[in-house]
C-alpha cells in the first residue's frame, strides 16, 4: 500500500487551469493571425498611397494643360488683330480684349459695363443699335459701319460684326478698324467726282462752234458772241498768253522787218 497516494484535483482548480490554458492557446493563435491580417493591410495601405500619387501625378498633367491651354487662349484672344466685345442685350460691355481696349482707346476696366453705343458718333447710334437688335433676334449675323471717336482725338471708321451666344443672353461682337479703307474710297470718290467734272468741261468744248470769219468770235447758246479767249476760258481750265505769229508779223510791223540789223 502506498503511504502518499497523489491527491486528486479539486475540479474547480482543475477548470482555473484549463481555461489558463486555453487563452494561451488563443492568444497565441491570435496573434499569429493578427500578424498576418496586419500584413495584408500594409500592403492594402501601400498601394491605395501608389493609386493616390499616381492621381496626383495625372492632376498635375492636367493642370498644367489647362494653364498651357489657357496662356494660348489668353494670348489668342487678347492679342488679336481683331477687337472682341461681349455685349449685354442693352449693348453693355461685359468683357473685351486688350486690342478692343486699344482700338478705342480706353483702358479695359473702364469699359467694362459702359454701353458701346456711347462710344460711336453721332446718327451711327442707330445703325449700331438696328445691328444688336438684329443680332439678338437671330435674324442674322450681320454687320455695320460706323464712326467712333476716340477720347480726345479725331474720329475714325470701324467695322463691327455681331452674333449672339448660345443661350441667347449675350452678344459676340468683332471690331476691325476700316480708317485707312474708308480714306481711300472717299480719295476714289473724289477722283471720280474730279473726271467726270473734267469730262464735262471736255465735253461743253466739243461738237460745232459757230465763230465769226472775220473776228472770229465764237456765239454761245444764249446767241451772243464772245471772243474766242473768253469763251474757251469761262468752259475750261485753259489760260492764255499773247504772241505774233511770224505770218502776222510780217503783215502788220513789215518796216520793223526790213530794218537792217
Amino acid at each position: 500500500m502506498n503511504k502518499n497516494p497523489r491527491r486528486a484535483a479539486d475540479p474547480l482548480e482543475l477548470r482555473r487551469r484549463a481555461e489558463e490554458r486555453l487563452k494561451i492557446r488563443l492568444s497565441d493563435a491570435q496573434n499569429s493571425r493578427s500578424e498576418a491580417e496586419t500584413q495584408r493591410l500594409l500592403h492594402e495601405l501601400q498601394v491605395h498611397q501608389i493609386e493616390l500619387e499616381m492621381q496626383n501625378d495625372e492632376l498635375c498633367s492636367a493642370q498644367e494643360e489647362l494653364e498651357t491651354a489657357l496662356a494660348n487662349y489668353t494670348d489668342l484672344y487678347d492679342f488679336a488683330p481683331t477687337g472682341y466685345f461681349t455685349l449685354a442685350r442693352d449693348g453693355t460691355i461685359l468683357a473685351v480684349n486688350l486690342t478692343g481696349a486699344r482700338l478705342v482707346g480706353i483702358e479695359r476696366g473702364l469699359l467694362l459695363n459702359r454701353h458701346l453705343t456711347s462710344l460711336v458718333f453721332g446718327a451711327d447710334q442707330r445703325n449700331l443699335n438696328a445691328l444688336l437688335e438684329m443680332a439678338f433676334t437671330g435674324i442674322a449675323r450681320g454687320s455695320c459701319e460706323v464712326m467712333l471717336q476716340r477720347e480726345g482725338t479725331t474720329t475714325f471708321f470701324v467695322r463691327i460684326e455681331a452674333a449672339p451666344s448660345a443661350n441667347g443672353q449675350e452678344c459676340r461682337a468683332a471690331m476691325l478698324d476700316v480708317t485707312e479703307r474708308h480714306e481711300m474710297e472717299c480719295q476714289r470718290n473724289q477722283l471720280i467726282q474730279d473726271l467726270q467734272a473734267a469730262a464735262a468741261r471736255i465735253k461743253v468744248l466739243s461738237g460745232m462752234l459757230p465763230i465769226c470769219c472775220y473776228c472770229k468770235k465764237i456765239r454761245d447758246d444764249r446767241g451772243y458772241w464772245e471772243e474766242i479767249e473768253r469763251y474757251i476760258s469761262d468752259r475750261s481750265e485753259t489760260l492764255f498768253s499773247h504772241g505774233i505769229c511770224p505770218e502776222c508779223m510780217k503783215q502788220q510791223f513789215p518796216d520793223y522787218l526790213s530794218k537792217p540789223k
